[in-house]
């Protein structure tokens, strides 16, 4: 740069069009003061000023009518000052590790190797500011500070040295980390009901991640699971937006809760904003079609908690909402995440969703005008991930005036900030200090308390469960040996099928049930993984006589994203026809389901004996299965999603219409309106549970104060139990707008031991006797409510 300073000032300030900066004096002086420090960086005397001149407008802070310059942090405003455009562009620019590697994918147990000369090109030619994945398979913490501080000094020995901020997808523990234990996935954790255990989950997730020297994941996950055929279904935390809002914002604050420039915790991430969970195809990566009203009620909502518990960054959902991608949608990324809803952080676009603009959707002529709709629409980094063609584009698009500098300057003044919030500039490199915190045996610890709390107990007709001391097992189906299909997607590899670089250690469901039970006991045919034939040859007939119980393990092998779209949600028809087999022997029938979505078995769900749901139960998944079985552990888990019956009912338990007069058939009027398999909250114990309703207490300011429900769970049996509760609410009628049925408004966890009574309160926040309007507004009407705890139900009026 050359010329006079306040010339150049002043071009800067006529460049400066976002509304988030002002035209006051004071901006004129703070610009004057980065050009100060980015025309000549070897001039101290010139620096210091600069600096001095920052310092004091940023203690004074400088109001405008568009906003507050004393928010600005000096220390990122100098760097900024200090960098080119193409090293702007480069910070927005975040590559795959694969990109950066070996072109050979091995399959022999090694990994693909990081090219180092790609690396150093990629930031010193490129300035590139993020990386992002694992380039195939999980790695050791040696392997993992190798590359990350190998990355680090590279980066930093650029000018102005700048930490490249590296991502991954660790979404049920340390995903990506050989041998690390494994939680259950989110729709499991959902069954749980229990904020504490998620939060030492996400704790353990994050001081591991952080470990390995990552401190950006890309997790939780926000939407709301309302379409079960959706491959993705097992990473959300089940179908009630409360439910998903309250889970999730548990993990953002156990992942950011601390100081994240102190070596403790890790970045989270809102993902994927809006509208991906709920394809009108179910297909992954596929158009939404989502009222207003249902925008606002279900995703809107969940977001929020997460928005409202200090999230970092937030994803980008792939696909369209109404026809509107959402990656080119200003509306959405920006009027709604930022000016509506209050999201400060830094915006990340999905895999490759930014040149989908023109190749997917359609709405972008060419990638270069794709990368401007993004920009445009609020974009602050592209996950590109295999070129460097976003890069060339937005240069190009800057350069020729089609995108302001100040653009590109917010969006690095957000990267930067965040790279400083999670302590990158201080400690850069791997802190390996963390290490010694690092227990296997206690992960697996919490992990079997996790996975024990997860598992729900759908039938179980004449005590079949727990299993007699003596009985006779006979294991089949095509999940008893699958590990993955324990695991579900995202579990050392991406597909998570690859059980050669499972842990050794890893218990199969039938290596559970023989350490539980004892070898002699447990008869296994087929031990073969879990799309093998022969899984659908065995003569039960023959396997009756020899036996007393049969446990046959149905559902789904691994799967993410994609490859995981199903076109019917039943289960598939040979393992129903395998369990119709085992039914008609006359033996008892234990189901057991390891899928990462409700897949329909009514079929055989009304003969079957006993019906466990482990869901994606994880590392300790196995031994909490075979504990069950035996009664060693109760299980206490509830249904996190309504489990349909048949595939053309698939309504939500908060629907919006009268159950017993929802569908007509020929002839007169029918009451098959809502007739789920289980219901939301479904779980049943070995435990006699009686819950009932002591007292409702209504403030006399319901706009302001809780309702509170005071309650009692007894527990008359000689077993310690768990008792989920669940809170609904029902508008009985609401001015202008249909109220939903059953809106799910609160939970708890209860302990209950053996022969005792628990009393308990709940408290029912104001907003949960709103709703909400197509435009987000919310209304608060006197009337009659009617609010259901553990199955009972009780009518309350609100006075005005």
């Amino acid at each position: 740069m050359g010329g006079c300073p306040a010339a150049a000032a002043k071009r800067e300030i006529a460049a400066m069009q976002s509304p988030v900066f002002g035209f006051s004096p004071c901006f004129c002086l703070i610009q004057v003061a980065l050009y100060l420090l980015s025309v000549n960086r070897t001039n101290t005397l010139r620096n210091q000023l600069a600096c001095l001149v920052l310092l004091t407008f940023y203690g004074i802070g400088c109001n405008s009518n568009n906003g507050s310059l004393g928010n600005l942090d000096p220390e990122i405003e100098a760097i900024i000052s200090q960098l080119t455009l193409e090293q702007k562009v480069g910070q927005m620019t975040q590559l795959n590790l694969g990109f950066l590697s070996n072109s050979v994918q091995q399959h022999d147990g090694k990994r693909k190797q990081v090219e180092w000369e790609k690396v150093k090109e990629a930031i010193h030619d490129y300035h590139i500011g993020s990386i992002l994945n694992s380039n195939g398979y999980a790695k050791s913490f040696e392997e993992w500070h190798e590359i990350i501080n190998g990355i680090q000094d590279l980066a930093m020995n650029e000018e102005p040295s700048i930490p490249i901020l590296y991502g991954i997808d660790a979404i049920h523990g340390a995903t990506y980390i050989k041998d690390a234990v494994l939680m259950p996935h989110n729709i499991a954790m959902a069954a749980t009901r229990d904020r504490a255990l998620i939060r030492r989950s996400a704790q353990l997730t994050a001081q591991s991640t952080r470990a390995s020297g990552i401190r950006w994941n890309f997790d939780p996950v926000f939407d709301v699971g309302r379409e079960p055929l959706w491959p993705r279904f097992e990473e959300t935390f089940g179908e009630s937006a409360y439910l998903c809002g309250q889970m999730g914002s548990e993990v953002v604050r156990a992942y950011e809760g601390q100081e994240l420039d102190a070596g403790i915790g890790v970045a989270s991430c809102l993902k994927h904003f809006i509208g991906y969970s709920v394809p009108a195809s179910g297909k992954d990566r596929t158009e939404a079609y989502i009222s207003n009203l249902e925008l606002w009620e279900q995703h809107i909502a969940s977001f929020q908690a997460g928005v409202d518990a200090g999230a970092s960054t937030v994803m980008v959902n792939s696909a369209s909402v109404n026809g509107l991608p959402i990656h080119s949608s200003r509306y959405h990324l920006t009027e709604l995440l930022r000016d509506k809803m209050g999201f400060e952080g830094m915006i990340v676009s999905d895999w490759e969703d930014v040149i989908r603009l023109h190749t997917r959707h359609k709405v972008a002529r060419n990638a270069r005008e794709a990368v401007k709709m993004s920009i445009q629409a609020g974009l602050d980094m592209s996950m590109v991930p295999n070129d460097y063609s976003f890069y060339h584009h937005l240069v190009d698009l800057v350069k020729a005036n089609e995108i302001q500098v100040s653009r590109i300057d917010e969006s690095v003044r957000r990267i930067l900030t965040l790279k400083k919030k999670i302590g990158l500039f201080k400690h850069p490199k791997v802190e390996k200090n963390l290490m010694q915190s690092l227990s296997l045996e206690d992960d697996f610890k919490l992990a079997k308390e996790v996975s024990d709390a997860s598992i729900v107990l759908l039938e179980n007709h004449g005590n079949t469960l727990p299993l007699e001391n003596d009985e006779r097992i006979f294991v089949a189906g095509p999940a008893c040996c699958s590990k993955p299909a324990l695991h579900g997607g995202w579990s050392y590899s991406w597909q998570g099928r690859d059980e050669s670089i499972y842990p050794e250690s890893t218990e199969t469901v039938v290596q559970g049930l023989r350490e539980e039970f004892g070898e002699n006991r447990i008869a296994c045919p087929v031990e073969q993984a879990f799309g093998s034939s022969d899984h659908y040859k065995i003569d039960f007939a023959k396997a009756a006589r020899d036996c007393d119980v049969i446990v046959l393990c149905l559902g789904e092998d691994a799967y993410a994203e994609t490859p995981g779209v199903i076109d019917d949600l039943t289960l598939p028809a040979e393992q129903i026809k395998l369990a119709q087999a085992a039914l008609k022997t006359g033996k008892p029938v234990v189901l057991l389901m390891l899928e990462g979505r409700g897949r329909l078995i009514h079929e055989i769900a009304e003969s079957a004996d006993a019906i466990l749901l482990a869901m994606r139960p994880g590392t300790a998944g196995a031994k909490s299965i075979a504990q069950v079985m035996s009664g060693r552990v109760n299980p206490g888990g509830v249904l996190p999603f309504t489990y349909h019956r048949n595939s053309g009912d698939i309504i939500p338990h908060d629907h919006r219409f009268l159950s017993k007069y929802s569908r007509r058939s020929p002839g007169p009027l029918t009451e098959k309106g809502f007739q789920p398999q289980w219901p939301l909250g479904h779980g049943l114990t070995f435990s006699d549970l009686q819950t009932k309703i002591d007292t409702i207490r209504i403030p006399s300011n319901h706009l302001k104060d809780s309702v509170i429900i005071e309650y009692t769970v007894a527990n008359a049996s000689i077993r310690d139990a768990t008792q989920a509760i669940d809170v609904f609410v029902t508008d009985e009628y609401a001015a202008g707008i249909s109220p939903r049925i059953r809106v799910h408004v609160g939970f708890d966890k209860i302990q209950a031991p053996a022969k005792s009574e628990v009393k308990n309160s709940f408290k029912i926040a104001p907003r949960s006797f709103q709703f909400v309007d197509s435009e987000g507004i919310f209304h608060s009407e006197a009337g009659l409510f009617t609010i259901e705890l553990a199955g009972e139900m009780r009518t309350i009026e609100l006075s005005p």
